[in-house]
């Protein structure tokens, strides 16, 4: 009789099961753990856009999907995050803190859709998360997303709404890669570089963009984008091959929805989408595994520091 040494979802479901009985207070430790196995199980690859309030993360999105879906502004919009998943049809599904009902829009117009989206992420329709939204879910039949990604949208660091950067910050553990996305015009600040720092620790991948060349002489470009990667090397920590992908995600836009192969190449959002799509084929799987046993380990060590602490709370003498 053989057996079969037991695969890390297995792993992460016998200790998502042991640290479960270990009281209710341990159940989201659990439901984290469970969580993980899941995604590692479906192949359920977690790409985040993160950076600098109005570095143009939505357009940039919108591009990659091919339609102008989620909301954009020139002011900071975005406060809470959205999901994007391949589903056959559109749909959103907005999760809330606590105990409340998912809220549901399916089978609208896509003018329907925009609107739900508005009214739950933005921080006009919803300051400061008065509405109490987790997140936003929402299904898209992108190519992309078909390959298992699942694509993030995240509030922008460093505007003047700071519980947007914390939510940001907060949300890191769940994304197993990131397109680190700045733009020419300002160049990379202090606060972006202590930012990818902190994404260096905690992300597994990370793509760099530098968004709004449109803007830009073509020897600009090449100054603007040897500036971002000496900034990455020197600053930023960053070592080994670093690639940048210099586009104008407002001309990838309309260029997807015109259908303009040649627009689409110039706005040089051709090259990322081939990129991705390159390592999502390649690579995505190792990476995935790689990022799961390193948020695994991390909600283990929480764990083991809580058991820790009530231990010696025990030990304590009652007087």
């Amino acid at each position: 009789m053989t057996s079969h040494a037991p695969q890390l979802p297995e792993i992460l479901a016998c200790e998502a099961d042991r640290i479960q009985s270990f009281g209710s207070e341990y159940a989201h430790y659990a439901d984290q753990l469970r969580e993980l196995a899941g995604r590692l199980d479906s192949g359920r690859f977690h790409l985040a856009v993160l950076g600098q309030f109005k570095r143009g993360k939505s357009t940039l999105i919108n591009a990659l999907l091919g339609e102008s879906l989620l909301p954009s502004s020139v002011i900071p919009l975005t406060a809470i995050p959205t999901l994007i998943a391949y589903g056959d049809r559109q749909s959103i599904r907005i999760r809330f803190q606590g105990n409340r009902d998912d809220e549901v829009v399916e089978g609208g117009t896509p003018h329907d859709l925009y609107r739900s989206l508005l009214h739950s992420v933005s921080e006009e329709f919803n300051p400061k998360n008065e509405r109490g939204v987790l997140q936003v879910e929402v299904t898209h039949p992108a190519p992309l997303l078909a390959e298992g990604v699942v694509l993030i949208d995240t509030p922008g660091i460093g505007s003047i709404h700071q519980h947007n950067t914390e939510m940001t910050l907060n949300f890191l553990a769940q994304c197993d890669a990131a397109l680190f996305l700045v733009s020419a015009d300002p160049p990379i600040t202090e606060v972006e570089v202590e930012f990818l720092r902190t994404i260096r620790d905690a992300v597994t991948k990370v793509f760099f963009v530098l968004n709004k060349v449109d803007y830009l002489t073509a020897d600009e470009r090449e100054t603007a984008l040897a500036f971002f990667e000496t900034v990455l090397r020197e600053r930023a920590g960053i070592r080994g091959p670093v690639a940048i992908f210099p586009v104008s995600a407002k001309r990838g836009l309309a260029a997807a929805m015109a259908d303009d192969a040649a627009l689409w190449r110039s706005s040089g959002m051709a090259k990322v989408s081939d990129h991705l799509v390159g390592f999502l084929a390649g690579e995505k799987n190792a990476v995935l595994r790689d990022a799961v046993q390193k948020k695994a380990r991390a909600v283990l060590g929480a764990v083991a520091l809580r058991l820790d602490l009530s231990r010696r709370a025990l030990e304590m003498p009652l007087d």
